[in-house]
């Protein structure tokens, strides 16, 4: 299940070479801006039973058409965490390649994380 609150993207570390995204064989070659999408609340979308239209236990990649961390979006990212938070069913699998923002991002009661939210890094540094 894909959640995409915004999209648009542009190369920011060497581990942009080869993103599905924006990389050699990316399909979104162009599109550089971040714009909020149509189905920015779709983890709180319900059907008209009113069940979630996400069904919990699922594992929701997050902003796969761009970078959660991208500071275009930061006009909108607390309201993203907000329906995070809403959600405790759902496991949110967020990769970034700008983890540097990371710090300025989180919402003020992250504290230790958040148990729903998986974050993987991509930027193209070795860690080990």
């Amino acid at each position: 299940m894909n959640w995409e609150p915004w999209s648009g993207c542009y190369p920011v570390s060497d581990g942009c070479t080869n993103c599905y995204f924006y990389g050699p064989y990316g399909k979104r070659q162009g599109q550089n801006t971040a714009e909020k999408t149509t189905e920015f609340q779709k983890p709180l979308t319900k059907t008209a039973k009113g069940e979630y239209r996400i069904p919990g236990g699922k594992i929701v990649a997050t902003c796969f058409a761009s970078d959660f961390f991208i500071p275009e979006a930061d006009a909108w990212r607390a309201e993203a965490w907000r329906m995070i938070r809403q959600r405790p069913d759902l496991d949110f699998l967020i990769l970034t390649k700008r983890i540097d923002r990371f710090p300025v991002s989180l919402p003020a009661d992250w504290g230790d994380g958040y148990d729903n939210v998986n974050i993987g890094i991509s930027d193209g540094k070795k860690r080990f």
